[in-house]
């Protein structure tokens, strides 16, 4: 039984000095001759050896007889034939003289228990005598174990150099060109690489040899007696082996996206959308292919299509993709969700950009997982959108709440509505309009410059009231106490121009707390939200103490504001702005008119205590933690207001925070997931109860 590799523990330098046994008259590199051959041969023809060599057979016969007595090698003759039965011992291991050739050889032997000896050196580019010539060197060197059998080397080990190896780029680019053709012929690799043929051979043979590539050979003889080399590369031991397709830059980020839009292209079509030269391209590909960050193949040798095509789901919202370039790509993921299929110079034109910075633009919003869709000429056709926006998380910026709210108070908008709101021009109108049509706040059609929404949506209130200026609150007031108000009166009592009466409206409307129509310059309240007052009437300041004196002491329902006005010695305006406060936070119900107001009801105090939902101790400050528990008091996961004992509320069964019943029913209209946590919930999943 012939040692395996792996059991050269007691490998020694094979001496007889320390053995009690006869010397030999041989030279020593006769009797290294003589151990050669056994080994790689597994028998030697005495009589022939004898008179190549010069020695006597008796001589090599006692030679044999010294190594079978040292339990060195086992064997039988037969005639003239000694024939290797066991071999027990191997020559140790030395490999100070390993040329370049002799590893190529090697790395192509490790790789195969059988190989072909006319394939080998034919490979190698040497002959078949000068391989035994370095096959019996390796053995003598104990570099290998195997042996020599009708024309064919059968391998049972093979040297492997302890080195580390620094893979160089030229190393990555041959194997990934391998990869890239699959079953790969070295001349083909050549090729595509402009390296020469033995470049590739030694580049390949050393990291097989170094165990940093696993490959199938494959020898084919052709008609004139050539043989063709084919390699299929298996594994490339590499570090750090995949790199995340997120964390990819520049010539590779553009590489993969255009083939990801294209499915299939030529390395000359690449280049033209890269600008960058045709090697440094197929560098780039052969790299990801290598690393295994993006895998793609040859169909022939010019068209490149990918192994599979990855699915992305956005990691950040559209808001911050944006804030990271000048280019819009909110308007641009707006305006390819409104359409099925759409050509680059038509987006391009919409948009007023080049059909490259379009095409630039699609891809990265296909890499961040917003869109998924495909490029056929130079038409784009949209196969799926991915929405993920601050919007759908309940943050909106003051123009998203304009927008909103214009939309929710009329029957349409345009890019002129757009453009007279926020003080921009048309394109830029246009590009707002797109953009917010992509957050996926509403349902709709665009058409040309006109949005027009297929249902009105409505949104849980996103601001306490308190958060927004004292005007806004002041306006929010006189609003809800008229069912129908003048744009012309506000204007005229807030002293605001057009736009800014329309646009702070608007705010409200898409903040959630009122819902409006407008009519010319008519507002119709349609509904708003409820507001319990919170605080006491000290904390407001003594001068609204004084106002509500005077308005509970008046036995008239309806009370003229000059009367409060005179009595308290103050403007008539601001007797008016006060009272709008007060029916704002809601402690009056009540129409409100320049000159009077009427009351529905007396005035309605907060609670005069509130408890921590927690631990049920007295809360002095709603901001500041409860001076029990040191837990911060529970608000509403939606609108951030105060969740009080006795009101209804719903739960997230995953990370319990708690919202206002009334405001998450709302909010799943919008979206049936938790607004913290994202998990999918509906109102059965919720847990609904009293606190």
């Amino acid at each position: 039984m012939v040692q395996l590799a792996f059991e050269r523990d007691d490998v020694y330098e094979i001496k007889f000095s320390d053995l009690d046994l006869p010397e030999v008259d041989i030279s020593k590199r006769m009797r290294a001759q003589i151990l050669t051959q056994l080994y790689l041969l597994r028998e030697i023809n005495l009589t022939e050896f004898s008179t190549n060599y010069k020695i006597p057979v008796e001589a090599i016969k006692d030679y044999i007889q010294l190594m079978v007595q040292a339990l060195i090698v086992r064997g039988s003759y037969r005639r003239s034939i000694f024939s290797i039965a066991t071999i027990y011992k191997y020559p140790k291991i030395n490999s100070s003289r390993v040329t370049p050739l002799r590893k190529i050889i090697l790395g192509f032997l490790s790789q195969s228990e059988k190989v072909s000896m006319s394939n080998l050196s034919e490979i190698v580019g040497i002959s078949k005598k000068e391989l035994i010539n370095h096959l019996f060197f390796l053995t003598s060197r104990g570099l290998f174990i195997g042996s020599i059998k009708q024309e064919n080397v059968f391998v049972q080990w093979n040297w492997a150099p302890d080195e580390k190896i620094k893979l160089t780029e030229d190393d990555t680019f041959i194997v990934g060109i391998a990869m890239m053709l699959r079953k790969a012929n070295i001349i083909t690799i050549s090729k595509i690489t402009e390296f020469p043929k033995e470049v590739i051979i030694e580049k390949i043979s050393k990291l097989l040899l170094l165990k940093k590539l696993e490959a199938e050979l494959e020898f084919k003889k052709k008609k004139l007696g050539t043989t063709s080399v084919f390699i299929n590369i298996t594994k490339y031991i590499i570090e750090p082996k995949i790199i995340p397709l997120s964390t990819l830059q520049g010539i590779e980020k553009e590489v993969i996206g255009y083939l990801l839009l294209t499915k299939k292209a030529s390395h000359q079509e690449i280049s033209k959308f890269i600008g960058k030269e045709r090697n440094e391209i197929l560098r780039t590909l052969a790299t990801l292919t290598a690393r295994g960050t993006f895998q793609v193949v040859f169909l022939g040798t010019n068209d490149i299509v990918p192994v599979t095509i990855p699915e992305f789901s956005p990691t950040r919202t559209i808001e911050e993709m944006a804030t990271l370039s000048f280019f819009s790509y909110e308007a641009l993921f707006g305006l390819l969700s409104t359409q099925k299929k759409i050509s680059l110079r038509r987006l391009g034109a919409l948009m007023n950009r080049t059909d490259g910075e379009i095409l630039e633009g699609v891809i990265n919003l296909l890499l961040e997982g917003f869109v998924k869709c495909s490029l056929s000429g130079n038409v784009l056709i949209i196969e799926g959108i991915k929405r993920y926006s601050r919007a759908q998380e309940g943050t909106l910026e003051r123009w998203e709440k304009i927008v909103l709210g214009m939309i929710v108070s009329k029957a349409y908008i345009t890019t002129k509505d757009i453009s007279l709101a926020l003080g921009i021009d048309k394109h830029h109108a246009k590009e707002r309009l797109y953009g917010f049509y992509g957050k996926g706040l509403i349902k709709g059609s665009i058409e040309g410059n006109k949005l027009i929404p297929e249902e009105i949506p409505l949104f849980p209130p996103l601001v306490q009231l308190d958060d927004l200026p004292i005007h806004y609150q002041e306006i929010f007031g006189y609003i809800i106490s008229n069912p129908k108000t003048s744009l012309k009166s506000i204007q005229k009592i807030w002293e605001k121009s057009a736009v800014a009466v329309t646009n702070i409206i608007f705010e409200l409307v898409g903040s959630g707390l009122l819902n409006i129509e407008l009519r010319g310059s008519a507002v119709y309240v349609e509904s708003f939200q409820k507001i319990l007052p919170s605080r006491e009437l000290k904390d407001l300041g003594e001068i609204y103490i004084r106002v509500v004196n005077e308005i509970e002491k008046s036995r008239r329902r309806k009370i003229r504001l000059v009367t409060i006005a005179e009595k308290l010695n103050l403007p008539e305006i601001d007797i008016f702005k006060m009272t709008s406060q007060l029916i704002a936070h809601g402690y009056y119900q009540g129409s409100l008119t320049q000159s009077t107001f009427e009351r529905l009801t007396r005035i309605r105090l907060p609670s005069k205590k509130t408890h921590c939902l927690k631990c049920g101790h007295v809360i002095e400050s709603v901001n500041e933690p409860c001076k029990n528990c040191k837990e911060l008091p529970t608000k509403c996961s939606i609108c951030q207001g105060l969740i009080k004992h006795g009101e209804t509320v719903m739960e997230c069964p995953t990370c319990t925070n708690l919202a206002h019943k009334e405001h998450m029913e709302q909010w799943l209209k919008i979206k049936e997931e938790c607004p913290i946590c994202k998990t999918r919930v509906t109102k059965r999943t919720l847990k609904t109860y009293s606190t």
